[in-house]
């Protein structure tokens, strides 16, 4: 097996074990076993259980950063609430082209299960390991919604902000049960719908010029 394969074959069992039983709870026996490796290709590629769990989450993290950043480039100042909104959401949103062309989960689904599961535990290193991935980045997009919002005082925005955030990743980890009760109207594989309802839900947040009274 390629050095490579051998990375992403690591990486594959990791967040699979990651999003069912936890970061504490799975051992690196564990680990080796699910892949078909050594202990000795972990500590090659990775380190440390810790490295690995970040390497884990950066790999799904920075392809959506990434976009999100070449985006807010090509965005044309000042922008509107509207683009600033779909920068954020859509390339963590948007499903992903399978290698045989067919639309498979967005890109956040995977980092949401396993995330999910591991911010329930709360490890030392996950706090600091997310303000390096979104810190810079955040501040960029509340900078550029208080320009196109200047009415809107910058405490509100980073709220809005965190909301947002909170209702992608509920929505990626429980679009089914709207679907359920819904009774058939949403449909939880619609892609296209959840991310023109959830921009819009946005929009309306980061637009809205007062606080509730």
């Amino acid at each position: 097996m390629a050095k490579a394969d051998t990375k992403d074959t690591i990486l594959d069992a990791a967040e699979d074990l990651f999003a069912e039983q936890g970061f504490g709870a799975t051992s690196l026996r564990q680990l080796t076993a699910r892949a078909g490796v050594n202990l000795a290709a972990v500590n090659y590629h990775f380190g440390s259980k810790e490295d690995l769990a970040k390497a884990v989450l950066r790999r799904r993290i920075e392809p959506i950063n990434r976009e999100r950043r070449e985006r807010l480039d090509d965005m044309r100042v000042p922008a509107c609430v509207e683009d600033i909104v779909r920068a954020f959401i859509e390339p963590a949103l948007r499903p992903q082209a399978s290698e045989a062309g067919s639309a498979t989960e967005s890109r956040a689904a995977g980092l949401c299960r396993v995330f999910g599961r591991i911010s329930v535990e709360q490890p030392p290193f996950l706090r600091a390991f997310f303000r390096g991935q979104f810190s810079e980045l955040g501040q960029r997009f509340i900078s550029m919604l208080r320009e196109a919002a200047p009415g809107t005082p910058a405490e509100a925005l980073w709220w809005r902000m965190h909301f947002t955030v909170g209702a992608m990743a509920h929505t990626l980890q429980s679009a089914h049960i709207v679907g359920e009760i819904s009774g058939g109207v949403c449909d939880p594989n619609d892609h296209v719908a959840i991310i023109e309802h959830l921009t819009a839900y946005a929009i309306g947040g980061f637009s809205a010029t007062r606080l509730a009274q």
